[in-house]
């Protein structure tokens, strides 16, 4: 049932390889397990985006599908899961990642204060240089902090994905078989 919606509400293989802008690599784009809803490609879809999540700025969806690719992972799944990052979770997410960074590395200095955003245009045209300022103000601390992240990331969201296929299936085999019980004579 959650195939068939999905099936039906994401675009099409075909469509998405006859898009003008993406003709050129159709060919790369061809590869069935690219779009095939399987549970090793859609786990390893979302391993794939919730570590390209973590990559500031906008060019996460384009790294998820790039690393996708030759992965064989599934692309809608890896391209999805980056979502989780956002404005507001985005600085919570670095502070955590810097917080573990300390852990490791036995750093004593205190987190310096994220940026303040300016509800303003000027405001909001500083907000990523900022930011970036801020990230790099952080150092080899919050480097260590966002590697032990991002597999931390990856793998856990590998094995909840492969946990909750095999919920969903082991529901709709027990669905089945009771709904085929009731009606036999």
């Amino acid at each position: 049932m959650i195939r068939r919606k999905l099936r039906e509400t994401l675009p099409s293989p075909e469509s998405i390889r006859g898009h003008r802008w993406l003709q050129w690599c159709a060919p790369v784009l061809s590869h069935p397990r690219l779009w095939h809803l399987h549970r090793r490609a859609v786990a390893l879809g979302v391993a794939i985006g919730l570590v390209t999540g973590l990559i500031p700025g906008p060019i996460q969806m384009l790294m998820a599908a790039l690393i996708a690719i030759p992965l064989r992972a599934n692309i809608p799944a890896a391209v999805f899961t980056t979502l989780y990052t956002n404005p507001l979770t985005f600085v919570p997410l670095y502070v955590l990642a810097y917080q573990i960074g300390r852990l490791v590395t036995g750093e004593t200095a205190p987190l310096a204060v994220p940026p303040e955003i300016g509800w303003s245009w000027e405001g909001f045209l500083q907000l990523v240089p900022n930011l970036f300022a801020w990230i790099s103000s952080l150092g080899s601390t919050l480097a260590v902090g966002l590697a032990i992240q991002c597999v931390l990331f990856a793998i856990g969201g590998y094995a909840l994905t492969m946990l909750a296929w095999r919920a969903i299936v082991a529901w709709a085999w027990r669905t089945r078989r009771t709904r085929r019980a009731r009606t036999r004579p």
